[in-house]
C-alpha cells in the first residue's frame, strides 16, 4: 500500500504509533501531509523557500505536540492548523522587517516553450498576487487559500481557523474583494 492509500483507520493508527515513539510512522505521517502543508504555506507566504521552512518547523512542532492530540483521526487538520500559525507568524516577522525580504524563487519559474516575453508577464503576474496576498489581513490570507487554493471545505477550513462556516465565508469574501481590485489590470 503506497501513503497516498491511507485509509482513516491507517492515519489513527500511524498516529498512536508515533505517540508511542515510533519515528517511522510519524515520517509516514509527514509524507502523507507535506504536499497539502506545502500548498497552505506557500499561499500564506507566497514563498517556497519560506514556506519549506514553515512546514519543517510546523512537523517539528507537531511532533514535540503530538501527545495533546487528543482525535488521532484529526491529525490532518489538527497538523495544518499548527502549518497556519506557523505561516502566519512567519508573514507577521516578514512584515516586521519588509527591507530584509528577498525576492521569491517562485516568481522565477517558467513553463516549458514559454518564450521571454510570457516568462516577463508571468513573473509580473506572481509578483501581483504576492503583492496582492500580502495586503489581505492574515485570517483573509489564510482562508482563501485553504478554501480557494487548497480546496478544502468551508466546514474544514473553519475547524483549522478555530471558527465558524460564515466567518470563513466572509473572509473568503472580503479576500476576493480585495484580490479583484488589487488584481483588475491582469483580470481584464
Amino acid at each position: 500500500m503506497t501513503d497516498q492509500d491511507q485509509r482513516p483507520s491507517d492515519i489513527v493508527e500511524l498516529v498512536k504509533a508515533s505517540k508511542a515513539g515510533d519515528k517511522t510512522a510519524f515520517g509516514r505521517l509527514v509524507r502523507l501531509h507535506q504536499r497539502q502543508a506545502m500548498r497552505l504555506a506557500t499561499g500564506v507566504l507566497g514563498d517556497a523557500h519560506d514556506a519549506a521552512e514553515v512546514v519543517q518547523e510546523a512537523f517539528v512542532r507537531a511532533y514535540l505536540r503530538l501527545d495533546r492530540l487528543r482525535l488521532p483521526g484529526r491529525f490532518g487538520s489538527w497538523l495544518l492548523r499548527v502549518v497556519a500559525h506557523e505561516a502566519i507568524d512567519r508573514r507577521r516577522a516578514l512584515r516586521r522587517r519588509a527591507d530584509g525580504l528577498k525576492p521569491s524563487r517562485w516568481h522565477e519559474m517558467k513553463r516549458p516553450g514559454q518564450g521571454p516575453e510570457e516568462a516577463a508577464q508571468d513573473r509580473d503576474l506572481r509578483a501581483a498576487v504576492k503583492e496582492a496576498m500580502s495586503r489581505l489581513t492574515d485570517k483573509e490570507a489564510k482562508a482563501i487559500t485553504l478554501f480557494g487554493l487548497d480546496g478544502l471545505s468551508q466546514r474544514e477550513v473553519a475547524q483549522m481557523m478555530g471558527c465558524s462556516t460564515e466567518a470563513v465565508r466572509w473572509h473568503v469574501y472580503r479576500a476576493r474583494q480585495k484580490l479583484r481590485v488589487l488584481l483588475k489590470e491582469y483580470l481584464e
